[in-house]
């Protein structure tokens, strides 16, 4: 079912709600590092009085189920690591850097989520496809320029990765459209059960899909994508027809670069797909615009 949102949903709604987030955090960071100044316990559960609104929204149809369940599901794993975050701190362990930017991460991600549901209410954007689950393209590149703003801003790295399912064409000669759009379902619930929540992964027609990994080292997200290509081979798709069908894909990865046009990473990680598919598919490329010697004297230094 397409997204059919209801125009109930306020700007003041939406303001009131992160600010009670941005208070939570407050309470959350000043029990983990100020313990002594606390007369009461941070609560490790989120506000959740837009997630109750969508949730009875989604029950009388009148915005998707799945974006309900996202937003669900992005809310419980920020409970899930401010719980952590607290019960670190009540043991008198310290808040590590890693520690810190997990929260900051999931939070950040929790935020991103909220400001989507207003802009797909605000513009009436048909924000996810109804066949895959999956975002479309509608908005996909205002996404991807956020989060390179914010890069640009903090430092927090991302990576774009190109998919596409292999031997499209012959798929296409051997069966119809019901059994296509069965392969394309398929790659899509594989893709949504691998990524992490915060992550984006885009339908973006025909078998091709767009994956925006945030957060992670580039080496880390190739990682990522070899062990969907890897949970793809070996998933089969249960057909119309009762076959029982195994499919590969090839990947095409880039990272994005700080002050540089987000649509550059875009067309890097198409690049690279290409290589992966011209070198025989199920693999996946890097795009690498450094030289061998610049790649490991880059990779000697990370390390």
């Amino acid at each position: 079912m397409a997204v059919s949102y209801a125009q109930t949903l306020s700007t003041d709604m939406i303001v009131s709600e992160i600010e009670s987030l941005l208070d939570w955090r407050v309470d959350i960071m000043r029990q983990c590092f100020f313990p002594a100044s606390v007369t009461k316990p941070a609560d490790p559960y989120a506000p959740s009085a837009l997630l109750m609104w969508c949730k009875r929204e989604a029950e009388r149809n009148a915005i998707d189920r799945k974006v309900a369940e996202r937003l669900t599901l992005v809310h419980d794993e920020l409970c899930q690591v401010a719980k952590a975050t607290i019960d670190l701190s009540a043991n008198g362990q310290p808040i590590t850097v890693e520690t810190y930017d997990a929260f900051e991460n999931q939070f950040e991600g929790f935020i991103t989520q909220i400001r989507r549901l207003q802009q797909d209410v605000s513009d009436a954007v048909v924000a996810v496809d109804s066949l895959t689950g999956l975002r479309t393209v509608a908005g996909m590149r205002n996404d991807i320029k956020r989060e390179q703003d914010r890069f640009d801003r903090k430092g927090t790295s991302f990576s774009i990765a190109n998919v596409e399912v292999d031997g499209l064409d012959e798929l296409g000669q051997r069966f119809d459209r019901r059994s296509m759009e069965a392969i394309y379902t398929n790659v899509a619930q594989v893709v949504a059960r691998t990524v992490r929540s915060f992550d984006d992964a885009y339908y973006l027609g025909k078998g091709e899909y767009l994956i925006v990994l945030k957060h992670v080292e580039f080496m880390d997200a190739c990682s990522v994508m070899d062990r969907l290509r890897n949970e793809l081979e070996n998933t089969p798709v249960f057909m119309p027809n009762s076959e029982k069908l195994r499919i590969t894909a090839s990947f095409g990865i880039a990272e994005a670069l700080q002050r540089e046009s987000p649509e550059l990473a875009i067309e890097h990680a198409k690049s690279a797909l290409r290589l992966a598919k011209a070198g025989g598919g199920n693999r996946v490329k890097e795009f690498l615009e450094r030289s061998a010697l610049e790649q490991y004297a880059r990779d000697l230094h990370k390390s």
